[in-house]
């Protein structure tokens, strides 16, 4: 029958807010011709949650206070970013993308690099083979993950999510999985001169300073150890099929960052 209940299975704060919603309303998957209608369809239910909890269409988060206290980019991040050679065109063909939510290229850098997000992974359950079977699943189970920004309450981030579904569907069991610190590093002084400088050796072009990183966390332990600054010197490119089949990377790109490490190398202790 449902049920109501509430796992969490964090370790810490999370860049990466992972949740998995379950709905169960039956001991087993039921024929829709002789109980639907009567019988509660949990897939149903949990497509449901999806759209109450993002607009499918626009991306943006429904859940109260979800974007409190975000920090927004400056002119300056802005400016990077419109001169980073970035295009719609050539982010859609690395991605194999057909559509997108805006064809701004800005407005596209600034859902990629400064916006939080909530996306949808997966809805599993009932029947998935050949044809069709009319039943009514008995289970069916939501993934979902929220991409953090600096500015973002994780741990606040995370129970606003978790009530919101509660509310919204009591009988959903909400599960918090663990996810990753968000981190920003300020690319202003001698220290992101010297990258500049080696990235341009090693390159022949000036880089330009994006907020990029993906779910990398151990970067808060690597500045609450060291007590530096740590900053992303990305070298993969996006038709190297992140997570996907045939994921590679380049010799060109391999090549490239071993000279401006080398050179970044010798550019801080000239600098610093």
């Amino acid at each position: 029958m449902a049920h109501a209940q509430a796992v969490d299975r964090r370790r810490g704060p999370a860049r990466l807010q992972r949740f998995r919603f379950t709905l169960e309303t039956a001991e087993a998957d039921v024929h829709s011709g002789m109980a639907g209608g009567a019988v509660r369809n949990p897939l149903g239910e949990l497509m449901d949650l999806a759209c109450a909890l993002h607009d499918a269409r626009t991306g943006r988060v429904k859940v109260p206070g979800f974007y409190d206290g975000i920090v927004k980019p400056t002119r300056r991040e802005l400016s990077d970013f419109e001169h980073s050679g970035f295009t719609v065109a050539r982010f859609k063909k690395d991605n194999r993308v057909r559509r997108l939510r805006s064809e701004n290229a800005l407005e596209v850098m600034q859902r990629l690099w400064t916006r939080p997000t909530l996306e949808i992974h997966g809805l599993a359950g009932g029947y998935q083979g050949p044809g069709l079977k009319s039943i009514v699943p008995a289970r069916g189970e939501l993934k979902v993950s929220c991409r953090l920004v600096p500015g973002q309450d994780p741990d606040r981030v995370a129970a606003l999510v978790a009530a919101f579904a509660r509310k919204h569907n009591p009988d959903v069991v909400v599960e918090l999985l663990p996810g990753f610190a968000a981190s920003v590093w300020k690319p202003t002084g001698p220290l992101a001169a010297a990258v500049k400088a080696a990235v341009k050796f090693a390159f022949g072009a000036v880089p330009a300073f994006v907020r990029d990183g993906g779910s990398v966390g151990t970067v808060l332990s690597m500045e609450k150890v060291l007590r530096c600054p740590v900053g992303f010197l990305d070298l993969s490119m996006p038709d190297h099929g992140y997570h996907a089949p045939n994921e590679n990377f380049e010799w060109a790109q391999a090549a490239g960052g071993m000279a401006a490490f080398a050179k970044l190398v010798e550019e801080v202790g000239a600098r610093l």
